[in-house]
């Protein structure tokens, strides 16, 4: 394969040829090499990279043709904190129902400590979720 630094030599170009230059060095020296030769893989590798826009942007500012991306970090426990966070989520959506129903108990004129109770503790459930999601 070429490497990264000579695609426009491989084309025979410089640097500051057009796109129209790089599409009629590419018609000519595809039609000179034969299909399945190294030279031919190079010239096709070289338009490739420099008849896109994007990509010939790239190459011109790095001098790289590919980009790298970065690996997402994968952990050995994700598994385990999303059977928590789901239980986290279960108890809290039960948390909820509960004090939608203590709420109303209270609109209707019982006493305040129980719904109280019950929003510090959905609360807390809802926080500890929110905190696991950052793991």
């Amino acid at each position: 394969m070429a490497k990264d630094k000579d695609l426009y030599s491989i084309l025979g170009l410089n640097d500051s040829c057009s796109d129209q230059e790089i599409r009629d060095a590419y018609s000519r020296l595809s039609e000179l090499y034969a299909e399945g030769t190294p030279e031919r893989e190079n010239v096709e590798r070289a338009y490739r990279i420099l008849g896109n826009m994007d990509s010939r942007a790239v190459y011109d500012i790095t001098g790289k043709t590919t980009r790298k991306t970065a690996k997402r970090r994968t952990h050995s426990n994700s598994g385990k904190i999303e059977k928590v966070r789901y239980a986290l989520n279960t108890l809290f959506l039960a948390c909820a129902a509960v004090t939608t129903v203590l709420f109303i108990l209270q609109w209707c004129g019982a006493g305040t400590a129980p719904f109280y109770w019950a929003c510090g503790i959905s609360i807390v459930i809802k926080l500890t979720e929110y905190i696991l999601r950052l793991f």
